[in-house]
């Protein structure tokens, strides 16, 4: 139980993030999972199963680390009906399928939108937003040399160097506690790499944010926080073992190009042990650079998270402007085995059409037994809107719509190996115009440390 209530907590005094990549010691980890759940407007359907492998190694002065996620996901026709089972790779898992597996989409991922008889029928909602805000990589690899003791180079498709705190979905998105980011904001801002620009045939996406408008997606409003300075990259990055507990690092993102660099700096340091401090620029040299600062505050029993974000900084169109700040707050009531965990955030637009979202949620983790544990999540997130639209018969009296997600989990702690998770997720949404939608999805994890 000690180990559940340890991996809900969000973050530590500090270093927890800043010497690992995504797997924070040497270890091979399986998680599985299957499940049903109704889609967006749509029918209750059987999802099919995932399964995450992840591995990392460390010998002598190098760390090697990657993932691979495979997928066995029904396919469903534009009346609902199993079609076919498909198997591969996927960067689907369990929290973008509740959004992406509808009829006549790819189970697998390649082509998330709705089949023209399914559009011609009038069934599913097409919320390609949200699916590309959820999606994962269906793979990484890292390659990590330690010339000494404080320096570290790296290069790989996914290296998660990071400073100081931001919101986030849980763990990872393959993860039993994976749950809805900032309220659940529509938006096609693509997470997983961090890249500069397209580079050969990869659909890895780019860092580069333009704001999703008002009225382009059911609930807008998300801004990104731009605290990991390596993702998809080659970095460098110097962590002190003293009591500032510095790290310095830097990282040129895939897609670098001589004619228009870009490069990515971080920087962490703990002037004692109570407080940190971090900031990070991605896109150096850009026009759409963005800019992250943020701080953790606290003792053993309560801990305060805050954070800002500047995107797209010197870009000449305001449109193309975002701000995002927020907190959450870690407290463990002493003497029980009860954790909370409340967040909230404000999130503007350099376009004063535009008005702010705003987004509350909160996680509840309780111990039941020394195995059995319990944890629920819930947000409330309310949109953006154009004040332009009063001035619009046709859309006079939309508003910015709002999203509610509740997700309640038990955990079952087999061994120090294996661990069983099941859960109910529900979500509805209110769209700018009016339109009330909902979701839910169900399933069980296994996960498996060897």
């Amino acid at each position: 139980m000690k180990k559940i209530l340890a991996a809900l907590a969000s973050s530590v005094l500090i270093l927890a993030s800043a010497t690992s990549q995504v797997l924070d010691k040497e270890q091979m980890k399986n998680t599985a999972w299957a499940g049903l759940g109704s889609p967006i407007d749509g029918d209750p359907v059987f999802y099919g199963f995932t399964d995450t492998f992840q591995a990392r190694f460390d010998r002598g002065q190098f760390t090697i680390e990657g993932m691979l996620n495979w997928s066995f996901l029904a396919n469903y026709d534009y009346k609902y009906d199993i079609d076919n089972f498909v198997f591969g790779t996927s960067n689907l898992n369990p929290l973008s399928i509740k959004y992406g597996v509808r009829p006549g989409a790819n189970a697998l991922g390649g082509n998330n939108t709705v089949s023209s008889e399914a559009q011609a029928l009038n069934l599913g909602y097409d919320n390609r937003a949200n699916v590309s805000n959820t999606i994962q990589d269906s793979y990484y690899v890292n390659f990590i040399y330690h010339p000494t003791k404080n320096v570290d180079l790296g290069v790989g498709t996914k290296l998660n160097w990071q400073v100081g705190p931001a919101p986030k979905y849980g763990s990872w998105l393959w993860e039993h506690d994976a749950h809805v980011r900032q309220g659940g904001f529509s938006t096609k801002y693509d997470d997983r790499s961090g890249s500069f620009q397209q580079t050969s045939a990869e659909g890895v996406g780019t860092y580069k944010f333009y704001v999703d408008r008002p009225g382009t997606a059911d609930v807008v409003g998300f801004v990104p926080y731009a605290n990991k300075y390596a993702k998809r990259a080659a970095g460098v990055r110097y962590i002190s073992n003293d009591s500032l507990k510095l790290q310095i690092g830097a990282a040129i993102p895939n897609g670098f190009n001589t004619d228009d660099p870009a490069a990515n700096f971080g920087a962490q340091f703990s002037p004692a042990d109570w407080l940190s401090f971090a900031a990070a620029l991605e896109g150096a040299f850009d026009d759409h650079a963005n800019f992250y600062s943020g701080g953790t505050f606290g003792i053993k029993n309560f801990i305060l998270d805050v954070y800002f974000a500047a995107d797209s900084l010197f870009t000449s169109e305001s449109k193309d402007q975002a701000y995002g700040t927020g907190a959450a707050i870690s407290l463990t009531i002493p003497n029980t085995k009860i954790q909370i965990r409340p967040e909230a955030g404000i999130n503007f637009f350099e376009n004063t059409d535009y008005t702010p979202a705003i987004y509350a949620g909160g996680t509840l983790a309780l111990g039941i037994t020394k195995q059995l544990g319990f944890d629920l999540w819930s947000s409330l997130a309310f949109g953006s809107k154009d004040k332009n639209w009063k001035d619009n018969d046709a859309t006079d009296g939309w508003g910015g719509g709002h999203v509610f997600d509740i997700r309640p989990e038990l955990t079952f702690e087999v061994s120090q190996h294996s661990t069983f998770a099941g859960y109910f997720d529900y979500e509805h949404r209110k769209a700018f115009d009016g339109t009330k939608r909902s979701c839910w999805a169900s399933g069980v994890f296994w996960t498996y440390i060897f």
